[in-house]
């Protein structure tokens, strides 16, 4: 009883997320087979999926994830390993900007003690090495949160764009997938 007083904010978060996007899966599922939305996927096509997917990687501003659209998708005819390759990378293009906001707002905030404070956490990432890229990769794959709480530390911390961008891509790619796909064969089981 104590762990749902301690944590009931964040077990609402986490329903309210489930609930998005059970809501995205069943709107899609409704809307499948609406020759509106065809006529649009098929007019704007995989430039218009890869902006709407910049736009939903901007977590704060669009909660849905453009996955959820997958079975939407997939009913206008288009193919679904390059639906995924567009997704991601709309994704992984939409959370390189916060990374370069992070790296940004570390050129513009820091004073003299800040930098100081700044140059311990380098050491420590240093240490570190490769472990946030992967924790990066592992977070981007697997966890339905938005990756700026990640990389917009990981810019202010002065992180290379190398060392960002492929493990978003990749991350996104599984995360994609396996929601895509899962969501694709909860909706067969369903009919």
């Amino acid at each position: 009883m104590k762990f749902f007083e301690e944590n009931w904010i964040h077990l609402v978060r986490i329903f309210l997320i489930l609930f998005v996007i059970v809501l995205a899966i069943w709107a899609s599922w409704i809307i499948r087979d609406n020759e509106f939305v065809s006529g649009l996927i098929n007019k704007f096509g995989y430039a218009g999926i890869f902006l709407v997917a910049v736009v939903s990687g901007f977590n704060l501003v669009v909660p849905i994830p453009t996955v959820s659209f997958f079975p939407v998708f997939l009913a206008s005819g288009l193919n679904s390993f390059v639906l995924i390759m567009v997704i991601s990378g709309g994704m992984a293009l939409a959370d390189f900007v916060g990374f370069l906001l992070g790296k940004t707002g570390r050129r513009i905030a820091l004073s003299a003690l800040e930098r100081r404070v700044v140059n311990k956490f380098e050491k420590v990432k240093e240490r570190l090495n490769w472990s946030p890229t992967l924790a990066l990769f592992l977070f981007s794959s697997f966890v339905p949160l938005p990756n700026e709480i990640v990389v917009v530390p990981m810019g202010f911390l002065g992180y290379k764009p190398i060392s960002i961008f492929p493990p978003l891509f990749f991350g996104h790619m599984i995360f994609n997938s396996l929601y895509a796909f899962g969501a694709v064969n909860i909706i067969r089981l369903i009919s």
